[in-house]
């Protein structure tokens, strides 16, 4: 059951752009149907021992009624209370916050770009939608996630060390280049914005890109806002990832950084073989709707790009 119950939070997923699918503002535009409100599947997780400072409890199912207007009701979810383990500055407006989520929990993630959501508790009816920022299996049983600060986040990012939250099970497919990047693909173009950066760090830090050319293009208004600015090296040296960042609102850039926007950065670049290029996605609409449009007519196949829902 649980596996259709991820299923069904794919699709409805997959059917809202691209800035809402980790923001608590999404929850209401999954649920769309015509005329009944009724779940899709019912759940049957029963609670279970965590590792860690976990332990799961089933949301209530939601009342059916009558209403008319389109909906499509998400399965049940199982929510685990959890201790956030540290809560530090990331970049401007960005939280880096890891999350003691237990040993099983952690044992769940199995593909960069799966995401979990997260509320404050039980009374809190649209829990957020976080892309998880760490590589899995990058410790034994914590999580990472770079949070952007909003109304629907402002609640995480005040969430001291040491405070509870309520984390799902582990959703969506992620990033499906193992089945989609055969030996074909020889290079993989990362194309990331904002806190997007966020599920494509778990990716890069995976190294299940290794033996591709892989180079990321990460875009932010300024310095002030790119997070993870202090990984450049490491993703270069240890991943084997060319990084090239690209600010839109920059005055003085860092050294190699340039102004503008990483759509536009790639194709000054050029692609050596399109056919054979493979491409990941994450950030704000127009980017990615762009981008897209872009590679395609370079010659870039459209089951060869990928976004993480």
């Amino acid at each position: 059951m649980y596996a259709l119950g991820a299923l069904i939070a794919t699709v409805a997923a997959a059917a809202v752009p691209t800035t809402l699918a980790f923001s608590p503002s999404f929850t209401p535009l999954l649920r769309s149907s015509v005329a009944t409100r009724t779940s899709l599947c019912s759940t049957s997780f029963a609670a279970r021992p965590m590792g860690g400072a976990c332990s799961f409890h089933r949301a209530a199912a939601p009342v059916a009624k009558k209403r008319m207007v389109v909906f499509l009701q998400m399965a049940d979810d199982t929510f685990a209370s959890c201790k956030v383990v540290s809560n530090e500055e990331a970049a401007k407006d960005l939280r880096l916050i890891t999350v003691d989520v237990g040993s099983t929990l952690s044992g769940e993630y199995k593909v960069p770009g799966q995401y979990v959501k997260m509320r404050k508790d039980d009374t809190m009816e649209k829990p957020g939608f976080f892309a998880i920022a760490s590589a899995p299996g990058a410790t034994s049983s914590s999580f990472d996630f770079l949070i952007k600060r909003t109304d629907g986040s402002s609640w995480l990012c005040d969430t001291a060390a040491g405070g509870e939250v309520e984390v799902s099970t582990v959703q969506g497919p992620g990033y499906r280049y193992a089945e989609k990047f055969g030996s074909d693909i020889e290079e993989v173009i990362v194309l990331a914005t904002g806190s997007g950066i966020a599920p494509l760090k778990a990716a890069i830090e995976s190294k299940d890109l290794e033996g591709k050319k892989v180079r990321l293009y990460y875009g932010c208004k300024t310095p002030e806002a790119c997070a993870f600015a202090d990984l450049v090296s490491k993703w270069e040296e240890e991943c084997g990832a060319e990084v090239v960042q690209c600010f839109s609102q920059a005055g003085d850039l860092p050294k190699g950084a340039r102004k503008g926007y990483v759509q536009a950065a790639v194709l000054e670049d050029g692609l050596d073989k399109p056919e054979k290029t493979g491409v990941l996605f994450c950030g704000v609409n127009d980017m990615v709707k762009e981008a897209k449009e872009a590679l395609e007519k370079a010659g870039v196949k459209p089951e060869s790009m990928l976004m993480n829902f």
